[in-house]
């Protein structure tokens, strides 16, 4: 029993940590294909707007388009990875954060290039691209704003991080090859802030919800093949629901939503949150009483919830027709 219960430990981390892996390789992959795309089109459109393009016009123009693009790209794969159904109108938002961080960034830059432009080319492009990861990695971590302040902090270091690896590639391949150095260097840069941001709040100990099967056909074909988990998160509020998440952004916020397509889940059926270093699970109040506690199943370790239930590491939870586990990424004091 101790030998089957140690397997089945190793192979639900095992499953988190891939999971948390393919999160990380995409939403880089997701940068680094933004920032090529924003090099590119800003070449481009500066190429046709002069012979001799400004490299300010050139840097303002790939800035502002690679704050949409990262913007775009990263709400979008967010929401996927998340199980819920892409979004335009939040697509659309996360666009226009980029945008405005990545014009934020520009104007800012753009007295620093005029005093150190001609002396420290390098030095003036590496300040720039430092700039524009932390202002757009603090703009994407504004969409959580809502449901958790200090994901705007985490999202300022992770696209800091990100500026900073993107300006060492130009500074190092600079004088090697202008053109793909500075390609190179806004993949990277693309890439870090995605990685950083996406990095950044698992740092944090928190917890993981992972989907072990269900009797509902469509939960089981939407989850059961890849494993699916949910990263929690301390300060942050998530709510179990079976219907779309669009009708639950607008009162809970983007990424607060746990949707599992499960008839017998009610459309606000539980809430998961985390406060000081543990995380609960309750019952949510429009299936409480009486006739919640008999329609709508909420289990922690094989017993009924009624109200709330703190989540210990490996607890077993029963939602609806469809078993969950809870693992904690914070060992037990």
């Amino acid at each position: 029993m101790t030998i089957d219960s140690g397997r089945a430990s190793a192979t639900l981390i095992n499953a988190i940590a891939m999971g948390l892996y393919q999160s990380l390789y995409y939403m880089s992959l997701a940068g680094g294909l933004a920032g090529l795309l924003a090099w590119a089109l800003a070449a481009v459109i500066a190429a046709a707007l002069s012979n001799q393009p400004d490299v300010r016009i050139s840097d303002l123009l790939a800035v502002i388009l690679l704050g949409a693009f990262i913007g775009g790209l990263g709400v979008a794969f967010s929401d996927r990875y998340a199980g819920r159904r892409i979004s335009a109108k939040w697509v659309f938002f996360g666009m226009l954060i980029g945008i405005v961080c990545g014009g934020l960034a520009a104007v800012i830059q753009m007295p620093i290039t005029e005093r150190l432009g001609e002396q420290a080319p390098i030095l003036t492009r590496v300040i720039a691209w430092l700039l524009a990861g932390s202002l757009i990695g603090l703009g994407l971590g504004l969409r959580w704003i809502t449901v958790n302040r200090t994901r705007a902090a985490h999202g300022y270091v992770g696209g800091l991080v990100g500026g900073a690896l993107g300006g060492l590639m130009f500074a190092g391949l600079s004088g090697l090859a202008p053109d793909l150095a500075q390609a190179l260097g806004f993949m990277v840069l693309g890439a870090g802030i995605c990685f950083g941001v996406t990095l950044a709040p698992m740092l944090l100990k928190g917890g993981v919800l992972l989907f072990v099967s269900s009797g509902d056909p469509r939960a089981q074909a939407k989850f059961g093949r890849g494993k699916k988990e949910w990263e929690l998160r301390q300060g942050d509020m998530y709510t179990v629901s079976s219907t779309s998440p669009e009708g639950t952004l607008a009162k809970a916020g983007p990424g607060s939503c746990i949707f599992i397509p499960d008839a017998a889940i009610a459309a606000q059926h539980a809430v998961l949150f985390g406060k000081e270093g543990r995380f609960y699970v309750a019952r949510h109040a429009e299936v409480g009483g009486q006739a919640g506690l008999a329609r709508f199943v909420l289990r922690v370790r094989g017993k009924t919830v009624t109200t709330s239930q703190e989540l210990r590491d490996n607890d077993d939870v029963l939602v609806g027709r469809t078993a969950l586990k809870f693992t904690s990424r914070k060992k037990e004091q």
